[in-house]
């Protein structure tokens, strides 16, 4: 008889633990679907599309038929400065230009952009770039200004400078 009952008591037992179980799964099942649904709802009132309109002001700025050519290292002695040293630059450009057909014309003549680009630089001390606050936007407002004035015609919109060092 105490067997019986011993018996009795572990299929109760294990009844109550197999339902145990499942509602241990069940809860987390609702909780995992609940906090997702809270996640999806509260990131829809919650999240804004600020950083789109700062896109499209950069977008305003530079029209996409426009074409940035990439040009070769240059390493240029600068003129001599107050300290009379001479001082070298090494700088890498790019050129933006409004078409594709401009692009071409500046790959094909390399030559004669990097002839202006290296007059313009020969004639700049160290200081003349570097102490001024504005002294590398002169300096690339200069070359793009050399570099039409030398072909002719409004060839580069604007000069990136993408690498700048100075010794």
């Amino acid at each position: 008889m105490e067997s019986e009952e011993l018996r009795d008591e572990e299929k109760k037992d294990k009844k109550k633990s197999i339902k145990s179980i499942i509602l241990i799964i069940v809860i987390a099942v609702v909780g995992v679907i609940a906090g997702t649904v809270g996640t999806i709802i509260g990131n829809k009132f919650t999240h804004k599309t600020e950083p789109k309109t700062e896109v499209l002001e950069v977008e305003k700025k530079y029209n996409k038929d426009e074409v940035s050519v990439p040009l070769e290292e240059f390493l240029v002695n600068l003129a001599e400065g107050q300290d009379k040293e001479t001082s070298y630059i090494r700088i890498e450009l790019s050129l933006l230009t409004s078409s594709s057909k401009n692009a071409e014309i500046i790959t094909s003549n390399n030559e004669v952009v990097r002839d202006s680009i290296i007059n313009k630089l020969r004639q700049k001390d160290s200081a003349s770039i570097l102490a001024d606050q504005n002294g590398v936007n002169k300096l690339k407002e200069e070359l793009r200004d050399q570099i039409n004035k030398d072909y002719g015609s409004a060839l580069v919109r604007e000069v990136f400078i993408t690498n700048l060092v100075i010794q």
